[in-house]
This record gives structure tokens, sequence and C-alpha cells, in this order.
């Protein structure tokens, strides 16, 4: 399934830029951290929350809730890139270990586009327009 995805960003001089999507839903985005995330830390978050919806989904399915989910997600940067990145899920005990570690699997290999992404890489344009 080809999708194109967008999203309108608009820069400021205060370091801040208000990123929106198709239906208006904004957030703020913040070089220093101050009054939003950093891109950094967006990336971050982006590739946790895509992994964690999934494995919520995968989970309910399978009728085995996890909810709620904690996952931290850290990296090491270095002057040019990030060297590597780690998604850790706390899992409440009562979860069935082998069917969360199934839908953790299928998340990363297979379903979770942001993760796929990160370790496959892509093309990235920078136009003028």
């Amino acid at each position: 399934m080809d999708a194109n995805r967008r999203l309108s960003l608009t820069a400021n001089e205060d370091g801040t830029v208000i990123v929106t999507n198709r239906h208006g839903t904004q957030i703020t985005v913040d070089l220093h951290g101050l009054r939003g995330l950093t891109p950094l830390e967006m990336l971050l978050a982006a590739l946790g929350s895509c992994s964690a919806v999934d494995i919520v989904e995968l989970m309910r399915k399978q009728r085995a809730p996890v909810t709620p989910l904690p996952v931290d997600v850290e990296g090491l940067k270095d002057d040019q890139r990030m060297q590597w990145l780690r998604v850790t899920y706390h899992v409440a005990q009562e979860v069935d270990p082998r069917k969360f570690e199934r839908a953790r699997s299928k998340t990363a290999e297979d379903l979770c586009t942001v993760s796929r992404t990160l370790t496959h890489g892509c093309p990235v344009d920078h136009l003028v327009g």
C-alpha cells in the first residue's frame, strides 16, 4: 500500500517550529527543548510510539491487553548522527511473555514503519520550492 504522508512546518525566529498535519493538529518543536520536544526527541518519540501502538493493538487482538505499556527510548548521538537507538518496554508480570515477544518481533520487523525506515534507511531530498 503506497500512502503519501505530508506535514506542514513553519520555522520561527525564536527557534520553534510549528508542525501541522492534514487534520489541523499541531505540535511545537523547539531547538532547545524548552517549549516543545527537540527534533531528535521527536525522532525518538516517533520510534517509541509507532512500536508501542502496534504492540498494544496486536496484544488486544490476542485478548492479552498490555495497557498501560510504559516505553523508554534512548540512543547515543555523535557529532553527525545517532549511533544506536534502544526501545525498552516495561511489561507487567501478568502479560504472557511469549505473546508479547511475538508482538514485539512482528512490530520491529514488519509493522512499525518508523523502526524499519531507521533500520534500513531511505533517501531524503532537500528541495527549494
